[in-house]
């Protein structure tokens, strides 16, 4: 018992020996999101137990944190003064994204905390359980959309495992994948997907608000504070549990690993860590040194397992397409699209002589400017097809430099609407992508 109460002590002075003033936190997500969340926590604790230590957070988004994973691993080598957020996501996310680097080229340090998935629509929506939601999904996989984090991640694996207990195969679920769960949030309340899935702790302001309905959740039994059925009780087999952890970069001497975890152990034993842990509503799941390291390798194999389950049976070969977005690429995406085809239609008709009614330039670029602070509302609010053609009538009136007539807006409305269809269904029904929709607010109709 001395000899232990020893070890720790000398593990407690060499961290607080070794603690730089500077120390880099590594969230490879998006702002917003678990892994950015569970950074900023370690920051402000960090902040109040150790004040002399200045900490900062860097986001490094990008296929399922791999990309952050990556850059960490060869940039800060033989650094003891970063740190970076990981967990079940990248675990699944290195192997779906064959990423040529993996969580064992880093020095594993502590698990620290975890936290059950849901699934949420929105208030508005008519899925008033989950399963009148599977029931749309098994009639119609490709117009039930589902909104998440990074493609391979803990929330696309959820979805997939659903859709295999549903008996449906994974390339039929049309999954958004988002840079982060403030991206993923968005989406959902502006009724760009029809379902999303994330941590608890990312959509709780908005479900406690009443913005969101939560229909189940990943635990394998119900969880104190979150009014929700799990997956079991909603006729799904299942349950996933989503862990968050910390690694340092390769290189380290075995002195500056323990320093890191005695810092860490500091940390998570404090009481700040728990009161802010239990305000997100996440577990306290700390699990430190060799047994982490052992635990990394048992869910580096399930998960592969897994994976190469759901390959194994689905008829269709590889995953479905995922697309990767922001909250601002369709809209952007559209702008570009729609000018291009206004422009085209427009020089097409170009008459030889000039018009004496043309608009002034300055009032061609206004137009054209703000079409382009609306157009990001106007796709949230009024939907794709909407937003669309009225996008496409402004860039012709704009392109064409002259005052149009009724009959001309008429016209251009019409062609706007077609092409507006026509991209729709390429996306929605050919690709599986999901596309922003019209919702009526405290209805139950929903207008694609």
């Amino acid at each position: 018992m001395i000899l232990r109460g020893a070890v720790v002590l000398l593990l407690f002075v060499t961290a607080t020996l070794h603690a730089s003033s500077q120390l880099t936190i590594i969230a490879p997500a998006a702002p917003g999101g678990g892994w950015d969340q569970t950074a900023r926590v370690m920051q402000r604790v960090l902040a109040e137990i150790e004040p002399a230590t200045s900490v900062q957070v860097d986001n490094i988004p990008g296929a399922a944190g791999t990309i952050g994973l990556s850059r960490f691993v060869q940039s800060e080598r033989g650094n003891p003064d970063a740190l970076l957020v990981t967990g079940l996501v990248m675990v699944s996310g290195v192997i779906t994204n064959a990423s040529p680097v993996s969580l064992s080229d880093a020095t594993p340090i502590a698990r620290l905390t975890g936290e059950t998935e849901v699934i949420v629509v929105p208030s508005a929506s008519p899925h008033q359980t989950l399963s009148d939601l599977i029931d749309a999904f098994r009639q119609n996989p490709g117009a039930v959309s589902w909104g998440g984090g990074s493609a391979g991640g803990t929330d696309d694996l959820l979805v997939r495992l659903l859709a295999e207990q549903v008996g449906l195969p994974a390339s039929h679920v049309n999954y958004i994948a988002f840079a982060g769960g403030g991206a993923a949030l968005a989406a959902v309340l502006g009724g760009q997907v029809t379902a999303a899935v994330s941590g608890y702790g990312e959509f709780a302001g908005q479900i406690a608000a009443g913005q969101l309905r939560p229909l189940a959740i990943s635990a394998a039994a119900r969880v104190a504070g979150i009014n929700a059925p799990t997956l079991r009780e909603s006729g799904v087999p299942m349950d996933l549990a989503n862990w968050r952890a910390i690694v340092a970069p390769p290189g380290l001497s075995d002195a500056e690993r323990d320093a890191i975890t005695a810092r860490v152990t500091r940390l998570a034993g404090s009481d700040a860590w728990k009161k802010a842990i239990a305000q997100h509503g996440w577990d306290d799941l700390f699990l430190a040194g060799a047994d982490f390291r052992q635990f990394l390798l048992a869910e580096q194999a399930r998960v592969e397992a897994v994976l190469q389950r759901l390959a194994a049976t689905d008829p269709a070969g590889p995953p479905r397409l995922a697309m990767s977005i922001t909250p601002t690429t369709v809209p952007n995406a559209t702008l570009a699209i729609f000018g291009l085809l206004a422009a085209g239609l427009v020089v097409s008709r170009a008459r030889a002589r000039a018009v004496a009614s043309q608009l002034p330039g300055f009032k061609m670029a206004a137009l054209l400017g703000l079409a382009l602070l609306l157009q990001p509302v106007l796709m949230l609010t009024a939907g794709f097809i909407v937003c669309s053609t009225l996008m496409f009538t402004v860039t012709a009136s704009a392109w064409r430099g002259v005052r149009p007539s009724v009959t001309t807006i008429a016209k251009d409305l019409a062609v706007g609407a077609a092409f507006a269809i026509v991209i729709h269904a390429i996306f929605t029904t050919g690709l599986g992508v999901a596309l922003p929709a019209f919702v009526i607010p405290n209805s139950l109709f929903v207008i694609s």
